[in-house]
């Protein structure tokens, strides 16, 4: 079973165990939602927020309900790796991380910049003042002329 199948079979039984209809879930389209209840589609995270707002109950719970299903275990048996698995996350010290970049706002597209960058990319500055050719700058820096050039346009660009 996918998870577009279990997830199905989740959102079917919740929907018919709280005595609701098709019809009662009227946030997205009968005909897309009857698709959903079958499995033949996946749904975005914001499909799957409003579904189980209208199923109140917390997305989480559906996905937990899905995945125990894929894995042909209960519903406690999947609360109970589920609680290990965050449990370890807190160890680590990632729930911090996530916080703090949800407290950063939107990031920036593109990967993050590797630590030392801002000081690579002055060093690089300086050095094509002496007049330093570039090969020679990304062999001192340890980094690609690619990189170089683009620490160089950059900046360029901001003295402007």
């Amino acid at each position: 079973m996918d998870a577009a199948e279990a997830l199905a079979v989740v959102i079917r039984g919740v929907r018919r165990g709280q005595g609701l209809s098709q019809e009662d879930i009227n946030i997205i389209g009968r005909s897309h939602f009857s698709r959903i209840e079958r499995g033949e589609v996946s749904i975005t995270l914001d499909v799957l927020v409003r579904l189980a707002g209208i199923l109140d109950l917390d997305p989480a719970a559906l996905i937990l309900m899905a995945t125990s299903l894929q894995a042909h275990e209960s519903f406690s048996d999947g609360l109970k790796r589920l609680s290990k698995q965050l449990t370890r996350i807190k160890k680590a010290g990632i729930d911090l991380e996530i916080g703090s970049l949800a407290r950063a706002g939107k990031l920036p597209p593109g990967r993050p910049a590797r630590s030392g960058a801002a000081a690579n990319a002055l060093e690089a500055n300086r050095l094509k003042k002496e007049g330093v050719p570039v090969v020679e700058i990304a062999g001192r820096l340890g980094i690609s002329e690619a990189t170089v050039r683009r620490y160089l346009k950059t900046i360029a660009l901001s003295q402007k």
